[in-house]
């Protein structure tokens, strides 16, 4: 008996709840409806998912999976990057540098999107009378007979054979299976900004690469996504901007550490304060490169994002699962929790496949993800240390001491945006 077989026996009208409504989610719903399943998916947002976010790296053997299971588009924008440059501030005779001195360059492999971009593919697979925006699950419970009853905020109940949790950090099915589950942020934060690449100079600067800045408190990242609105084509795209910051010793404007020195709240686009741009503005001006220092400047409305780390001893209790951010949230360091969370998706269609009874695909595929999760979340942990905690003396690093230092941090781990390059990459001359 084949896979597809398989899952008409024991999926056919299978009475399926997803919580969350994002990419994961939108790519689990129309997997199991194709398996034969009865879908049903409570997105709490009202408003356009496709204004969330910004700029994203996705693992390319994660698109092209999704690409062959028809769950995103084959003209969907997207933007190669192929090498990282590691530059700082110049000094001395290099000190009237504007775009800053490079120290290390490396082979890197991923596709830039912008979350609006993405998120059109799997969502308008999903029939919108199946698609409940604006329902809000407020608990969750099994019940005697085996079912999972969920409760919306109307009061409305509904049972259910499977619920799966795909609905974020905050997730209300992690509080039901993990509530003591420790949500732990970090002692710095992200600053973010995105700007129009009209207003780019020198744009040409970032085609195909992801810069990384180095400076006294970690490192920013610069790279250009598709716009929403006019696609990846150049002079169309825009430039997604990051830097980390550590908060010990400053008065950030409106950043207030918790008493454990953790930055928990975030800061909306359109949110900051004058006094929080200024403050944004000034670091950039002081520490880094005079390019990007003008980059920064130029962006209307830079916003904060917290750095969290949570993750969960099971993906599965029962017929209860979580999934993407909702089981682990690892460090943005890494860029994989969109990938990740697809990569979820993906895996557990497969073990549908690969398995006679529900039970026995959850279970394996709790197994297989759950060590997953856990060394992605240990990987972005490791990376802030590298990058952000415990990071060189910038100033002193080459090539050669780079080399040297990522050979040690990676040694007997998997990360996509190198392991992915070793058998090809257009950099390095072999074929794509």
């Amino acid at each position: 008996m084949n896979g597809a077989a398989r899952q008409r026996d024991f999926l056919h009208n299978l009475d399926v709840c997803i919580v969350g409504g994002s990419l994961a989610a939108c790519a689990t719903a129309t997997l199991l409806l194709r398996a034969g399943c009865r879908v049903t998916v409570f997105e709490r947002s009202h408003g356009n998912l496709e204004d969330r976010g910004v700029g994203m790296a996705i693992s390319i053997v994660t698109l092209k999976a999704l690409t062959r299971r028809d769950l995103i588009d084959t003209d969907m924008a997207i933007l190669p990057v192929w090498r990282r440059n590691f530059v700082r501030r110049p000094s001395g005779d290099d000190a009237d540098d504007y775009l800053g001195h490079v120290f290390w360059e490396h082979p890197v492999a991923f596709h830039a999107n912008h979350w609006g971009v993405l998120i059109r593919s799997p969502r308008k697979r999903i029939p919108d009378d199946l698609y409940h925006q604006g329902s809000e699950v407020t608990a969750i419970s099994e019940q005697p007979d085996g079912s999972i009853e969920v409760q919306l905020a109307d009061g409305a109940t509904r049972a259910f054979d499977l619920v799966i949790c795909a609905d974020g950090y905050e997730s209300i099915g992690r509080r039901v299976l993990y509530p003591d589950t420790d949500i732990r942020p970090a002692r710095y934060f992200l600053w973010r900004g995105m700007i129009e690449e009209a207003n780019v100079p020198q744009p040409e600067v970032f085609d195909e690469t992801i810069t990384f800045v180095a400076y006294r408190y970690g490192h920013g990242l610069i790279y250009w996504v598709p716009s929403p609105e006019t696609g990846a084509a150049v002079g169309n795209r825009r430039l997604n901007w990051g830097f980390h910051e550590t908060i010990a010793g400053k008065d950030i404007p409106g950043v207030e550490p918790d008493e454990h020195g953790y930055v928990r709240k975030g800061l909306a686009p359109g949110a900051a304060t004058a006094e929080q741009v200024a403050y944004c503005q000034d670091m950039a001006r002081r520490h880094f490169p005079a390019y990007i220092a003008d980059i920064v400047e130029l962006t209307p409305q830079p916003f904060i994002q917290p750095v969290i780390d949570v993750f969960v001893p099971r993906y599965t209790r029962g017929r209860i699962c979580l999934m993407g951010d909702a089981a682990t949230l690892a460090r943005p360091h890494i860029g994989g929790g969109a990938g990740k969370a697809l990569d979820d998706a993906l895996a557990l269609t497969d073990a549908l496949a690969a398995h006679d009874s529900l039970d026995d695909a959850l279970a394996a595929w709790d197994v297989a993800r759950t060590a997953v999760g856990n060394e992605v979340v240990s990987l972005g942990q490791s990376f802030g240390r590298y990058l952000v905690e415990e990071h060189p003396d910038w100033d002193a690093m080459d090539q050669d001491s780079m080399d040297r230092r990522w050979r040690k941090l990676m040694e007997g781990r998997y990360w996509y945006m190198v392991d992915e390059v070793k058998d090809w990459h257009p950099i390095l001359g072999r074929r794509a």
